[in-house]
């Protein structure tokens, strides 16, 4: 039994990817092998928990590897039906460093709770309290839940300049079609960098997926290094490539269709993007050919901490002489800044938004999200506004609260 290859990879993986199109009767065997084992101390559980480490099939002396998070026995109903046996095995055979976390069905390892404990693996394996002596491949840190598979390097766009993708995780053999969340990095070198991903607490496709959604995190549309600025059209063009082709995916993975983007810091205006251009034909056209006949609609938005729009920045906002200097004054060129920003484009309601931003944050991000949010006031449009109240600055929410209720959107919004 050899698996089937995701629909498009990069150029240099394109023999390989989580499968690597080795048979499954080997792979399980390699699953024998003895594991090491290191202890944590899980904020979840309150006491520690054995990580036991599965060593990659296939690895060079010294090279970094990837490394695979793989959680077991969660308290929330495991929705892919596929045996951990095969699934790790395939992680292995792939060439991850494969680390199972088991919970032991502890109530408290399910959203909105686990996500501390996911945001301290990340931490933690920065920080090299666990597995410090080995050399880890930190632009490529996974973590995946108990009957998810991994599809790696998902191409969405390519032309002279970059090849941009994804990283795809989803429930294997789902008894029913899920919804897919989509987020672009807020890392514009690795999307799956664990340093960003750590100092920003960004969890929440790592918790989305263990409560059985499909997530996606994709490169974000403008290269390294960024430098504050978003080329429209250009990056219009990008995020609706990436949603087609997440979309495209719906049979082979059983997706319903059903698709939500997630935005924090300079990913933000990415999310929000996608609702404000919406059917507008220019911005449309771009990607992958085989994937142009998709629908680029989403049916919501997370929006967090970011920026929106250049046409109302406070007068200390630090990045103002950025911004003149390549558009100009703005009194005197005022063309040059509009429709630079994801809300240049909200002309009329659009599909309900979920919206949040910490108490301590800084005063142009707290200006941007109200702005944002006056617009919405002004044109009628559902939204719900969830203040994060931990006093954690420029961070994704871990605050149990904010993630219960940004997870019961995802119900709403998700459902057929």
């Amino acid at each position: 039994m050899v698996a089937s290859s995701p629909p498009l990879i990069l150029p240099a993986l394109r023999r390989f990817f989580c499968f690597w199109g080795v048979p499954i009767l080997v792979l399980v065997g390699g699953l024998v092998a003895s594991a090491q084992a290191e202890i944590w101390p899980s904020l979840v559980t309150e006491s520690s928990l054995e990580l036991s480490l599965l060593e990659p099939n296939r690895r060079q002396d010294d090279t970094p590897v990837s490394v695979v998070f793989y959680l077991k026995n969660l308290a929330s109903p495991r929705i892919g039906t596929e045996s951990d046996e095969v699934l790790i095995a395939e992680l292995r055979a792939a060439g991850s460093l494969v680390v199972v976390v088991d919970y032991a069905s502890h109530p408290q390892a399910r959203v909105p709770w686990i996500n501390r404990d996911l945001g301290k693996l990340r931490d933690d394996l920065r920080a090299k309290k666990i597995m410090g002596n080995r050399p880890i491949d930190g632009a490529h840190v996974f973590i995946v839940p108990s009957g998810c598979r991994l599809w790696r390097d998902v191409v969405f766009y390519e032309d002279n300049a970059r090849i941009l993708a994804m990283d795809i995780i989803a429930p294997a053999q789902p008894k029913k079609p899920v919804g897919a969340l989509i987020e672009f990095s807020c890392d514009n070198q690795n999307r799956m960098g664990n340093a960003s991903l750590s100092i920003c607490s960004d969890t929440i496709l790592d918790g989305a997926a263990t409560d059985g959604l499909a997530v996606a995190m994709a490169d974000h549309p403008v290269a390294a290094p960024y430098k504050g600025l978003d080329a429209m059209p250009e990056c219009a063009w990008k995020i609706k490539a990436a949603v087609r082709t997440l979309r495209a995916q719906s049979a082979k993975l059983n997706l319903n269709g059903r698709i939500v983007p997630v935005g924090f810091s300079r990913g933000s205006g990415m999310a929000l993007m996608l609702v404000t251009t919406d059917g507008m034909l220019g911005f449309e056209g771009r990607g992958l050919p085989e994937y142009l006949k998709e629908n680029s609609s989403v049916q919501g938005a997370v929006v967090m901490s970011g920026r929106f729009t250049y046409l109302s920045l406070l007068p200390e906002d630090p990045m103002l002489a950025r911004y003149t200097q390549v558009w100009g004054e703005r009194s005197a060129y005022p063309d040059n800044w509009m429709g630079k920003g994801a809300l240049d484009y909200l002309k009329k309601p659009v599909v309900p938004l979920f919206l949040t931003i910490n108490i301590t944050e800084s005063a142009d991000a707290r200006h941007q999200m109200d702005v944002l949010r006056q617009r919405l006031r002004e044109l009628g449009n559902e939204q719900q506004f969830v203040l994060d109240e931990d006093a954690r600055g420029h961070k994704v929410p871990l605050s149990s609260l904010v993630i219960k209720s940004m997870h019961d959107y995802f119900d709403r919004q998700l459902s057929p």
